[in-house]
């Protein structure tokens, strides 16, 4: 019961992810496609740990805390950061280094596939979140703003595309659709990455006239 609970709300953040990328961005069916989204991968997380083991729930955290963060600033826009979202950002530090230490750990036992896995994902959330620390917590960003006060939707649009790879990424990899370990995590995100890239350039010059 709860593995199909666990794929009927991966394909529930599959759907509700992909309308949010391609409808219209904001108002109201976005807002809800949002929250449905978010709190799809709060129960995916969940379940994820209780189904997968320590694994899946890490890859769950880093997909949740884009996803979550991502919804807090889209919510807040340009209004001041407040404690539940600087607790977030610390939280994900430390969680991020402790992916990095696991990956240490698994490489000197020999599981290399993973610990490649884990010290990709791990650098991704550590660098991330070191910004953050920076940005909204010490409010010392580490990076020249390019946004303005649009500077949150950028925020906003990156995260959430994050959250969506991390879910397509864990899609690939129990399906075994690359039929190697390593593949099946790596190449969604060097595609999202490069699509999120391309996205971000569009909107900039959309929007940023």
């Amino acid at each position: 019961m709860i593995l199909l609970f666990h794929s009927i709300i991966g394909i529930l953040i599959f759907v509700t992810g992909f309308l949010q990328i391609v409808l219209k961005k904001g108002g109201k069916l976005h807002r809800i496609l949002g929250q449905i989204y978010l709190y799809g991968w709060l129960l995916l997380l969940i379940s994820g740990a209780y189904l997968g083991g320590l694994l899946i729930t890490i890859v769950g955290v880093f997909g949740f805390y884009f996803a979550l963060t991502g919804a807090r600033i889209g919510n807040l826009k340009n209004k001041k950061i407040g404690l539940l979202e600087k607790t977030i950002f610390v939280l994900g530090t430390i969680v991020s280094i402790l992916m990095l230490y696991y990956a240490i750990n698994l490489y000197f036992k020999g599981e290399e596939s993973f610990a490649i896995i884990f010290g990709v994902f791990g650098g991704i959330f550590l660098f991330t979140t070191i910004k953050d620390v920076f940005k909204y917590v010490l409010n010392k960003p580490l990076e020249k703003q390019t946004y303005g006060k649009l500077d949150w939707y950028f925020e906003h649009f990156k995260r959430m595309c994050i959250s969506f790879i991390a879910a397509v990424t864990a899609f690939v990899s129990i399906q075994d659709v690359f039929k190697n370990n390593t593949a099946n995590f790596l190449i969604p995100t060097l595609i999202g990455t490069i699509l999120i890239i391309i996205a971000t350039k569009f909107y900039k010059k959309k929007l940023l006239k």
